[in-house]
């Protein structure tokens, strides 16, 4: 009898070592997705400042070159009609 009390607490000691509560694999997913979402978010909004801070610049350089050829083009128009009369 003791012997078999002895193989039967041998036998139940791996269990002993297991959780009292089995792991949840669809918790553990749906929170592994949710961070990999917030990374996901968190780099693409980097990427787009990174990419609206170097278009600045180039859209005021552009801007710039706009205003100035328009106002060259104003100053012809008015040497040509000062030119008719």
């Amino acid at each position: 009898m003791t012997r078999r009390l002895s193989l039967l607490l041998l036998a139940c000691l791996p269990l002993s070592a297991c959780s009292d509560e089995p792991e949840n694999l669809q918790a553990k997913a749906d929170n592994l997705s949710r961070s990999l979402e917030n990374k996901a978010d968190v780099l693409e909004r980097d990427a787009s400042n990174g990419v609206d801070a170097a278009i600045a610049p180039l859209d005021n350089e552009a801007n710039a070159l706009l205003a100035e050829a328009g106002n060259g083009a104003a100053s012809a128009d008015n040497g040509v009609g000062n030119a008719a009369q």
